[in-house]
């Protein structure tokens, strides 16, 4: 209880190292036994370097540019639309994601700014595809302190509330952390310090994307849906998204209709509370998969 009542404690605090509470986060992943809270402590404090950001790791970031001109003619700081850039590169004017460890953002006030440099590769690629006459020197994205500011805020606040729903339930079962039951506290992970609906059950997914459904073999994808923690209600509706689809004459077969595609984008929503393995977006393009080969298309 010391170690919770501690991190309870930095959290709560308008000051102090969130470093600091991430590595009390950590030794309480160990305490606790459970990866998924390890593995986010390890990424905020050592970087996302392979894995995905957290979506409160990214945010909106303009690009502006440096452009020479003859005689010593320039343009300073110049905003770049989005609409200039190919579609492929158009995040670099649209969005950036914080992966640094969060050492690097402590201590920000929201009056500075932080500059993310484009690729050299991408400012010679439209080093003329601008303005007539000149040529762009560099570039970069900008994001102002208020919203390194605001990370730092979000971490100890999905912590503080980690925590107190964790002191909750062990008051309710005894003072030994060690007492709180498993899926319980992967739930409570899963809820507060992830936000609730970024990751669906599966107990093994290795042998589910070894699946193949066969054409019309309604009964082997609603199994495989229900290996994936999928509830029954959510594959009836998955059902009746097909009919309709199947029906509707503008959609080509085989393809996944306008509703199938809806039933998709919310399938976050269909795996409530259920214990955890994978992401959505993961578990999305495996199902895709399975619909296609349910409605006859078997390609790569």
């Amino acid at each position: 209880m010391q170690l919770l009542d501690e991190i309870i404690d930095l959290a709560a605090r308008e000051q102090g190292s969130v470093a600091t509470l991430l590595r009390k986060c950590l030794v309480l992943a160990h305490t606790l036994k459970n990866e998924r809270l390890k593995t986010w402590a390890e990424n905020e404090l050592n970087g996302y370097r392979n894995d995905e950001v957290p979506e409160y790791r990214h945010t909106p970031a303009p690009a502006k540019g440096l452009f020479m001109g003859a005689f010593g003619a320039q343009i300073n700081d110049q905003p770049i639309p989005p609409a200039m850039l190919k579609k492929e590169h158009r995040i670099f004017a649209e969005s950036v994601e914080l992966r640094q460890p969060i050492a690097s953002y402590e201590n920000v006030g929201p009056g500075s700014r932080f500059k993310f440099d484009w690729p050299a590769n991408l400012t010679i690629l439209y080093e003329r595809g601008f303005f007539e006459g000149y040529a762009l020197n560099r570039a970069w994205q900008e994001i102002p302190g208020s919203v390194v500011v605001g990370l730092i805020d979000t971490i100890k606040t999905r912590i503080l509330r980690f925590a107190l729903e964790l002191k909750d339930d062990l008051g309710s079962v005894s003072e030994n952390l060690d007492e709180l039951p498993e899926g319980k506290v992967d739930q409570q992970v899963v809820t507060y310090i992830f936000g609730g609906t970024n990751v669906i059950a599966s107990r093994d997914f290795t042998q589910i994307e070894r699946i193949e459904i066969a054409q019309g073999d309604w009964n082997s994808l609603a199994k495989s849906l229900t290996k994936l923690g999928i509830n029954d209600s959510a594959i009836a509706e998955l059902q009746a998204a097909l009919d309709h689809d199947s029906r509707d004459v503008t959609t080509p077969t085989p393809s996944l209709g306008k509703r199938a595609t809806t039933w998709l984008k919310e399938l976050g929503k269909k795996s409530g509370g259920m214990a955890v393995s994978i992401g959505v977006e993961v578990a999305k393009k495996e199902i895709t998969a399975w619909i296609l080969q349910y409605l006859g298309h078997h390609g790569n």
